[in-house]
Parts: structure tokens; sequence; C-alpha cells
């Protein structure tokens, strides 16, 4: 029987937080060079129509990634991650699912995200499950691969919108 990955906005200052952004600032360091935090602060989520999402496989924390605002209409995804002993488990999606209901119930319509070339399997990812790229739209590095996803209310939520203004 095959668990399940919850995913859900979680205290970014939590201990199990704190170590999933010390394990990927490590990795991307490596990746990269530098302290491997892309900019990224705390108080970056600290914020309205913000949140930090922890992904969980039986209570453990396997994976994380971040949501905060760009403008009134766009919500950057950052801090994505997953452990390495549970890549290709569906942890990633799961916290992409999470940003994107999250994004919509905050009132964004787009998700915009950057990613680096040595990451190709996370280029993937994204353009797997609906983000198609743009430019750079943040940053003044060449290498960066932007990308951004559409969000469009389901036909459901619409209908029931509608109805409740009627």
């Amino acid at each position: 029987m095959s668990s399940i990955v919850l995913a859900a906005a979680e205290d970014i200052r939590s201990k199990d937080s704190e170590l999933l952004i010390k394990e990927l600032s490590e990795e991307l360091g490596l990746l990269y060079g530098g302290d491997g935090t892309a900019g990224f602060q705390l108080s970056d989520v600290e914020r309205p129509r913000a949140a930090f999402i922890v992904a969980r496989l039986d209570g453990y924390p396997v994976g994380c990634g971040a949501i905060r605002p760009l403008d009134e209409t766009s919500v950057e995804v950052k801090r994505m991650f997953t452990r390495s002993n549970f890549r290709r488990k569906g942890v990633a999606q799961a916290i992409l699912a999470e940003a994107e209901r999250l994004a919509l119930a905050f009132g964004y319509t787009n998700l915009k995200l950057q990613t680096g070339p040595k990451q190709p399997e996370a280029a993937a990812l994204y353009e797997r499950v609906g983000y198609y790229r743009i430019p750079i739209f943040h940053g003044d590095w060449d290498q960066v691969l932007a990308y951004q996803k559409d969000l469009v209310l389901s036909a459901a939520h619409r209908n029931e919108h509608s109805s409740l203004n009627a």
C-alpha cells in the first residue's frame, strides 16, 4: 500500500521548514555556487497572500515550496524542493497543486517561477504540469529558465460564484 503525499501551508519558521530550506540552499549552493538562497527571505512569505508549503509523507517532511506576491495578479513559486530519497513520488506535484489552490484562493490569476539550467528534471516537471516558458522576470542572470502557469477557475467554481451573485 502506498502512502499519500499531503502538502499544506505551514509556519516557515518551524523546525521542519527551516531544515528543508537549509537542505535546499545547500543543494543549490553546490549546483550554482553562493549560499543557495536565490535572494529568498523568510519574510517573503510572512505577508498577506503568501504561503510556505510543506509536503509530508506519513507525517515526515519530504519537500517544500513557497508562493510570494509579485503583483496583484501574479504570484511567484519559490523554494521548490524534494528530499533526494523522495523524488519521483509525487511530492513536487503535490506542492505545486497546493500552491495553485492557494494562489486561486488568494485571488491570483497566474503563477510564475524561475529555475536554472542545471535542474533539467525541474524544468521538465513544470512543463509536464502546464507551465510554459516566458522571459526572465526577476534578476539579471541570463541562465535562468522562467515559466508561467495561468489559473482558470473551474466551471464548477465559476457556477458556484455566479449563483452566489445572482
